[in-house]
């Protein structure tokens, strides 16, 4: 193996060995979260000036010296991996919930906020943006049926007692605004779900 090659090895390992920590440190304050990666990382950098940067083998046992990331984590305060297994549901609840009276959408976000799998950044997107989505889907139907005249045919159906005994007054949107907003309503109330999907699955083959 060429020079290059090994000291390629070292420093994987020892981007490895800071992203199994910071993913260890998720349940932990952003701010104490940094404090601890940058002490980790300094103390990797003064040990690892007195090695030769071509042995792979000397970071490794450098590594081992420093201590587990999970221990350090723990130390630290955050959970353990693994007592967040339910934290698989929560992607699924936010996107389907809706559709039981909103019990699942409301367990879905109660599961999210209490997981140290995601940041809070990831969990405020999570939670209201896909109801943003929601909405403009429901208005981008409602328009499009109306452009259709679906609507008003059910509404003089519903409530008209003969087919000429009564008008429909409303505001029609335009064919593209309904389609917009039923394609940008469907990609708000979808990705962020995907996201923590993506997210978790990550966290968890740090650790593998």
């Amino acid at each position: 193996m060429t020079s290059r090659q090994t000291v390629g090895e070292a420093d994987k390992l020892v981007r490895r060995y800071l992203a199994q920590l910071d993913a260890a440190l998720q349940g932990v304050d952003a701010s104490r979260r940094e404090e601890i990666l940058a002490e980790v990382h300094e103390h990797i950098e003064e040990g690892r000036d007195g090695l030769d940067t071509d042995d792979a083998a000397s970071v490794r046992t450098l590594l081992d010296r420093v201590g587990d990331p999970i221990a350090i984590a723990a130390e630290a305060g955050a959970p353990p991996p693994g007592t967040g297994r339910w934290d698989a549901w929560a992607p699924w609840l936010i996107i389907f919930g809706f559709i039981a009276s909103g019990l699942g959408w409301i367990a879905g976000v109660l599961i999210l906020w209490t997981s140290p799998t995601w940041s809070q950044r990831d969990k405020l997107i999570a939670t209201f943006v896909p109801l943003a989505g929601l909405v403009a889907l429901f208005f981008g139907l409602v328009a499009a049926l109306h452009f259709f005249g679906l609507v008003a045919a059910l509404h003089a159906a519903a409530s008209c007692p003969g087919p000429a005994a009564c008008t429909t007054k409303g505001v029609t949107l335009p064919l593209g605004v309904a389609i917009l907003l039923i394609v940008v309503g469907l990609a708000a109330h979808l990705l962020p779900p995907i996201h923590l999907v993506r997210t978790r699955r990550q966290r968890i083959s740090t650790f593998v």
